[in-house]
């Protein structure tokens, strides 16, 4: 029995409670190795963080902590460990005077960029023992689990 076969086989008779359990420790897993790769020197909630920045451009530490996820008093002090890193900095919101906005520095963006490729080097190291097979089926998956993470 090939490993996609067996992989067939064992979740077919899986509960959707089961399955969702396998799924979770699995994806677990996956991004704990994953976090394991790349410069050392920024936590999961900083890379988190500092990646929303950027996707998010100059962003109100309200409006940040809103995608992030977190409290306000949370997100400050994230965001003030990512300023005094120089990876982050705020400028004032010329449309209110009274606020500020976040905006990522040059080196925030270097190193966000350095952890993606190193993580991405990880997984490319990862997918090249997979079987044809294997590979198919995780292209396969990818459009279940891309669903599964937009609802």
């Amino acid at each position: 029995m090939t490993g996609v076969t067996r992989q067939v086989a064992e979740t077919e008779g899986l509960t959707d409670v089961e399955l969702a359990a396998r799924l979770r420790m699995t994806l677990g897993r996956l991004s704990r190795r994953l976090r394991q790769h790349g410069p050392q020197t920024l936590t999961s909630s900083q890379a988190s963080t500092l990646a929303s920045v950027e996707t998010l451009g100059p962003v109100r530490l309200g409006d940040l902590a809103a995608a992030e996820g977190v409290s306000a008093p949370t997100q400050s002090r994230l965001v003030a460990s990512l300023e005094a890193q120089a990876l982050l900095r705020r400028t004032p919101d010329v449309d209110d005077r009274r606020a500020t906005l976040l905006e990522i520095t040059p080196e925030g963006r270097r190193q966000l960029e350095q952890l993606r490729t190193e993580r991405s080097a990880f997984l490319v190291e990862r997918l090249g023992t997979l079987s044809p097979a294997q590979r198919a089926a995780l292209v396969s998956a990818l459009d279940v689990l891309e669903d599964l993470a937009e609802t």
